[in-house]
């Protein structure tokens, strides 16, 4: 009796069975440099032009600290990576809510709202060996966590806001009451049959904030850490643990601006040598990071040179 088997004909079942519709697919496609030209922009004449453009009021940094308790829905042994991104869901300026403290210092109430988005990848604890070796899942886990505050801000110009004047209202003379008794005196004063009403309203532009930047520290502690069950592992780190607090230091760059009406200066078409196109491009300014300090510090004073 022959023991050969046709190992081909098994391999062959095998691809049948497999469902090549579940691999993934790619598509791409090369495109090709398009040509351009400059265009000169076309300006208005020269002279005095009035526009309405946004006016930075006041550009601030807030530091909001933060304390949030965190419970994951499996036991981690490690955080391997957390991605974080601010959203502001409110940052209103509150009009005339500074003028009865400093009337004199320009300032206002800013009141801010938002959360940071966090993505958190952990690794979890399947089995464990003899050897002490851990293995394990990677899961992830999208949490938000809220902040609120509100800050005084110092303007570098005021918010231009007009406040709607009362209701005026004019009164008539009358004499024409008629009385009942004809011998009594005659009833003169208000009309209540005449009334004049003028209201007003003034229709004032909002504010609204630009976040400039956002740089987040943080530290994590873990709470209730506990060893693996059923493990053999004699070391105390080997430890996991499903909650923790993260203590959190949130620093927003906002910049609060508002529509305003503003006197130019145009300086009209350009000559044909000063044209845009055939002028060198300005270099962008270096982008501040969280480490850099927005304005720098006083210079050190010169040293002296020493003697000879």
């Amino acid at each position: 009796m022959s023991n050969d088997y046709d190992y081909s004909k098994q391999n062959y079942d095998s691809k049948q069975n497999y469902d090549y519709d579940s691999c993934a697919e790619v598509e791409a496609k090369t495109g090709c440099l398009c040509e351009q030209d400059c265009v000169n922009p076309n300006v208005i004449p020269c002279g005095e032009v009035y526009v309405k453009i946004p006016v930075v009021l006041t550009e601030t940094e807030v530091t909001i600290p933060i304390e949030a308790t965190i419970k994951l829905d499996k036991n981690a042994i490690e955080i391997k990576r957390i991605k974080k991104n601010v959203f502001l869901t409110q940052c209103r300026l509150i009009p005339f809510s500074d003028d009865h403290y400093d009337k004199d210092k320009c300032t206002g109430l800013l009141s801010i709202c938002g959360y940071i988005k966090k993505n958190i990848e952990y690794a979890t604890e399947s089995c464990t060996s003899k050897d002490k070796n851990i293995c394990g899942d990677i899961r992830h886990c999208t949490i938000k966590v809220p902040f609120h505050c509100i800050t005084k801000v110092k303007f570098f110009r005021e918010p231009f806001f007009c406040k709607t004047p009362p209701t005026e209202e004019l009164e008539f003379f009358t004499k024409d009451f008629k009385n009942k008794d004809f011998c009594a005196e005659p009833i003169i004063g208000h009309d209540p049959c005449l009334q004049t009403f003028t209201s007003e309203e003034i229709f004032n532009e909002d504010t609204f904030c630009e976040l400039e930047k956002a740089c987040i520290t943080e530290i994590d502690i873990h709470k209730c850490a506990a060893p693996f069950k059923d493990s053999c592992c004699e070391n105390s780190l080997d430890c996991e643990f499903k909650k923790f607090t993260e203590k959190i230091v949130l620093k927003l760059t906002l910049k609060v601006l508002q529509k305003q009406q503003v006197r130019l200066c145009s300086l009209g078409k350009p000559e044909k040598y000063n044209l845009p196109c055939c002028e060198p491009c300005y270099k962008a300014p270096k982008c501040p990071s969280c480490e850099e300090e927005s304005y720098p510090g006083p210079k050190p004073p010169p040293q002296k040179p020493s003697a000879l």
